[in-house]
């Protein structure tokens, strides 16, 4: 398996020379040609290797297919001229990465100076648009590091074809503020057709299926495949939509929240968990908020690795410039983030730290004084106030989470769902997005997942039983950048990226940073649903201390509401692990009530540490395979 080198040592004196990658531009999802020829500065010896990448490596992560060397009657069949001055055995790589190795076992070796030639036929471009995109050229000398060979010019994978558009409005608006609505123009893998033009009629919808024409508006290209629509407002509380319609066809907005009260409370839509060029994804910092804010989302943070073999101080301190330059109360708030992680270690697990200040070091796991959970909730705790720490994929093999390592005053939020799956229950209690790995395969083949890798004793439900008082979010480990609106899945093998909300009192940094610290937020894997869950007026992410409320002993009353941009299933709600209720829904929204006169005492779970508590959450099963999780709230008694 090849190993990726991220830089290319200084001594070595290897470069290419003459390069010619054609075509400069293809189109996503589409099988081409593609023909590449360089020379080399230096001989190759026997033993050394020649390779050329499509897929793999920390920064080439994509949906690339179709790369072989043997039969010339099979897609993707790579043709070259190295066997005619040379012996050459071809190893075919394929996975995680997708690759053609060239192992050089005759005596003459490669001459510098002789022109080299690839010709690949009909392989499958990846369906992300991408930027001069590199085909990575590789050569690994005997006894040297692997280098990846630099060059300026890749290839431009670009999108013509419209397919639908998407229109994201915000989840809470109060009748007769003006809003801002966001249309996106999106090819069937969910990214932008930024050379779009047009003209679409956008209507207000009520929930009883009123329609009121707001006005016609024109795409042009300088828009990008994007516009933004203000000034919207809608007389009338209840659920409303946007609609949009274009060449007959009507594309629905998700639900709109309208209250004529004040709202003490908006719902905010972010991502917390997503990684840049800056350790292994694909985009550069820049790119990756950008392209948050026109997917419509509130607020986000990218999460490097802490490695400083993938990220630099001067890398992390670039990226908080970053996160400083793109942080715009009342527009979109960034948080600085990381993601700590000693791989592959039984129970330590990956985690996200946040900070709510700059003047906060970063606690790098392959430093010895921080290379443990335990050590690095010791080191954290001075920063007590300013830290959010948040476990990622807990039950997944490799990368669990040990629960005997924790620390509430840090760790309020648990990240219930990401592309590794849902995290909250096993595979065999009912789980149906079970932690994976991945599995790499395009056709027949493309909804196949990898083994299931649970680590029993790990899930979400196995801290919320011993007394954690986790909020739930969900999220990405993106590594694409691209956020799409849709459930697009780009690593082919792991699941859709998730999304988190958080009820707020307004779009700042601090109001986010408290929402987040007090739990008022939630997971979906995609969808924005709308969620609001209370108990005796406690809402989610509380705590209730039953000697402060005498009635909660004997009898509860529990408040649900629920609308979906997409038809709600089923709904569970969970007491103590155990499902309480469940009811099918089978529309887009609901409302319900329900009292709970079980006596605490009979059913609470007691526990050294924590005292003695009962929790409740929601459980959410929706269209098309996609879920949502409230977070819970405990009613506990600490006598």
């Amino acid at each position: 398996m090849l190993i990726y080198c991220t830089d290319i040592s200084e001594k070595s004196l290897l470069q290419l020379q003459d390069l010619t990658i054609k075509p400069s531009i293809v189109k996503v999802r589409n099988f081409t040609n593609i023909y590449i020829s360089f020379r080399l500065n230096q001989h190759l010896s026997k033993g050394s290797s020649l390779s050329i990448r499509f897929r793999g490596g920390r920064n080439n992560k994509n949906d690339w297919y179709y790369l072989q060397p043997y039969d010339p009657n099979i897609k993707g069949y790579i043709k070259t001229n190295l066997n005619e001055f040379c012996s050459v055995l071809p190893i075919l790589i394929t996975g995680k990465d997708l690759v053609i190795k060239y192992k050089i076992i005759g005596e003459e070796g490669i001459s510098a100076k002789q022109l080299l030639i690839f010709e690949i036929r009909k392989t499958l471009v990846q369906s992300i648009v991408e930027e001069n995109k590199k085909i990575e050229i590789l050569v690994d000398l005997p006894g040297e590091k692997l280098i990846n060979l630099p060059y300026k010019n890749g290839i431009n994978i670009f999108n013509e074809e419209k397919d639908h558009l998407t229109i994201i409005c915000p989840s809470t608006v109060k009748t007769n503020d003006n809003f801002e609505a966001l249309v996106r123009v999106e090819d069937k893998f969910y990214n932008l057709v930024k050379d779009f033009s047009g003209k679409i009629e956008l209507f207000k919808k009520s929930f009883q299926s009123d329609i009121e024409l707001i006005g016609v508006y024109q795409f042009e290209s300088i828009n990008e495949g994007l516009l933004r629509i203000s000034d919207i407002s809608f007389l009338n509380s209840g659920i409303n939509y946007l609609e949009a319609e274009f060449e007959s066809l009507r594309y629905q907005s998700n639900p709109i929240l309208c209250k004529k009260k004040n709202l003490h409370k908006r719902l905010y839509w972010g991502y917390i968990h997503g990684h840049t060029n800056k350790s292994d994804g694909i985009r550069d910092p820049k790119d990756y908020y950008n392209n948050m804010v026109n997917a419509g989302l509130n607020f986000g943070a990218s999460t490097e690795h802490d490695h400083i073999w993938e990220t630099s101080n001067e890398d992390f301190e670039e990226i908080r410039k970053i996160v400083e330059n793109n942080n715009k109360n009342g527009r979109f708030v960034t948080l600085f983030g990381y993601e700590w992680g000693y791989w592959y270690t039984p129970g330590y697990g990956d985690i996200c730290i946040y900070h709510r200040t700059n003047s906060i070091p970063i606690l790098r796991s392959d430093t010895n004084k921080f290379n443990s959970t335990k050590k690095l909730i010791k080191n954290l705790l001075p920063y007590e106030s300013d830290i959010l720490m948040i476990g990622h994929h807990t039950a997944l093999r490799p990368g669990y989470r040990d629960w005997n390592y924790f620390s509430n005053r840090l760790e309020k939020l648990v990240e219930i769902y990401s592309t590794w799956g849902n995290q909250e229950i096993s595979f065999r209690a009912g789980n149906p997005l079970p932690p994976r790995y991945k599995f790499f395969g395009y056709g027949k083949y493309a909804k196949k997942r990898g083994p299931i890798l649970e680590k029993v004793g790990s899930f979400v439900q196995d801290a919320l039983e011993r007394g954690y008082k986790l909020g739930f979010t969900a999220g990405g480990d993106d590594h694409f950048g691209i956020y799409p609106s849709g459930p697009l899945d780009p690593d082919n093998g792991i699941y859709p990226s998730g999304i988190m909300a958080v009820w707020a009192d307004d779009l700042s940094r601090g109001s986010i940073w408290k929402a987040l610290n007090q739990r008022t937020c939630y997971g979906t894997t995609g969808p924005r649903v709308i969620i609001e869950f209370s108990i005796d007026n406690h809402f989610m992410g509380e705590v209730i201390d039953i000697n402060d409320s005498e009635n909660n002993k004997t009898s509860r009353t529990i408040k649900i509401r629920v609308v979906s941009p997409i038809r709600i299933l089923r709904l569970e709600l969970i007491r103590n692990n155990i499902k309480f209720k469940e009811v099918k829904i089978n529309r887009e929204d609901c409302e319900l009530e329900y009292q709970d006169r079980d006596n605490f005492e009979k059913m609470a779970v007691k526990s050294n540490k924590e005292g003695t508590f009962i929790f409740y959450y929601l459980r959410i099963f929706l269209d098309h395979n996609n879920m949502a999780w409230s977070s819970p709230i405990w009613i506990v008694s600490k006598e």
